[in-house]
């Protein structure tokens, strides 16, 4: 069932959201503030703080573990090596199941139950006495964690090095959220962190975008299976939400469909396709509410764009007078034709873009949230339930 080889993809790792790129795109900025602010880590040992803030899919998950391995690099090189140790907060939701993953981060063998709180405290100090480096925590999705309340696993990281509780040894604290976190945190425990110690992570651009699906697609996919308007049309759909996992998963959806398909190429049809089973803006009961003549319109947008991006309003409206034809109906005139696609477009079904050059002015249009084909099926059953409805 399995045994077929690929056709399109190389490495499907490359889309998981674990995977870190050797570059970070659009994060330089980010990755500057926090290298000053683990200076003293880097240098001298010194327990340091970071807060990253930012919407989903804005990079910061990644780019804490960039960081952390050019930090843990640099470390090395020095003859200080540090331990990082990752949590995710929404699996882990319990100050319990975190303070059990950073005991297992030494201890495979940790008993996942019959130990409290106190007592796994002091196997994490007995633990990093014995390991001997200084201790990078980071929290991801902490926001989960402490919307529950869960304040003092913060106070006791960030204090953890004071009266001598490490063993001489530093342990810094990486915290990551949607939410800022001085609402969320207690006065005691944001008390050991500074406002400047707040990296901001803003929305992806649509050029950031379509640079990250070009990376993730060479590292990913097989020389020349997919080409600038497949890439183009994930950048801007994801560009909506500046969202760079909306992308790489439209990336990985669309490229597996391909696949499936055993297409020579990832194409237009299949970006939409991937956007339709992620999210699609294009509902049974919102076609309902078309009547025919502007059924009879989109049915015609969609069999003349087939797998291309954009169709032209002349090519269009060809297509429109044979599919009138078909369905015995009389094509309407050209500006009425216009007005159709406009009404169309204010539900979110196609969008159009004029483009004026030194021929004249050409409106295009395009079916950003669903395959072509699956549309045509859709609207070629409307309109067919119409038809059966008006004969009665």
């Amino acid at each position: 069932m399995f045994e077929k080889g690929s056709t399109i993809i190389r490495d499907a790792k490359v889309f998981d959201y674990d995977y870190v790129p050797d570059r970070l795109i659009g994060r330089d900025g980010q990755l500057a503030s926090m290298e000053v602010l683990f200076r003293p880590l880097a240098n001298h040992g010194r327990s340091c703080t970071a807060m990253l803030i930012g919407p989903v899919g804005t990079g910061k998950t990644a780019a804490a573990k960039c960081f952390c391995r050019d930090l843990s690099a640099y470390c090395a090189t020095k003859g200080s090596p540090i331990d990082v140790i990752f949590v995710n907060c929404r699996s882990r939701n319990s100050e319990a199941a975190v303070l059990l993953h950073l005991v297992q981060h030494f201890d495979k063998g940790f008993p996942e139950r019959g130990f409290s709180p106190d007592q796994m405290w002091r196997a994490l100090r007995t633990h990093m006495a014995n390991e001997g480096k200084d201790v990078v925590m980071v929290l991801d999705e902490v926001d989960v964690l402490l919307k529950k309340g869960t304040m003092d696993l913060v106070y006791q990281i960030s204090r953890f090095t004071d009266g001598g509780q490490g063993q001489g040894r530093s342990v810094s604290l990486i915290m990551i959220s949607q939410e800022p976190l001085n609402e969320m945190l207690d006065e005691a425990s944001f008390s050991s962190f500074r406002r400047a110690n707040t990296v901001v992570f803003g929305k992806y651009g649509y050029d950031e975008l379509r640079e990250i699906v070009l990376q993730r697609a060479k590292a990913g996919l097989l020389p020349g299976k997919i080409g600038d308007e497949p890439i183009d049309m994930i950048a801007e759909s994801a560009a909506e939400y500046g969202d760079a996992r909306m992308a790489i998963e439209l990336l990985d959806r669309a490229a597996n469909m391909a696949e499936g398909e055993m297409a020579s190429e990832v194409d237009a049809e299949h970006v939409r396709g991937a956007k339709a089973m992620i999210y699609s803006t294009v509902s049974e009961s919102k076609l309902m509410t078309l009547d025919r003549n502007r059924m009879l319109a989109l049915l015609a947008v969609s069999r003349s764009i087939k797998k291309n991006k954009y169709v032209n309003m002349a090519a269009a409206e060809k297509t429109y007078a044979v599919v009138c034809e078909e369905y015995d109906t009389a094509p309407r005139k050209h500006t009425q034709f216009w007005t159709y696609v406009q009404d169309i477009e204010k539900l979110g079904v196609i969008q159009t873009i004029v483009l004026n050059d030194s021929s004249g002015r050409t409106t295009l249009i395009s079916l950003p949230g669903i395959p072509s084909k699956v549309l045509s099926e859709k609207m070629e059953s409307l309109l067919e339930s119409s038809s059966s409805k008006e004969e009665r």
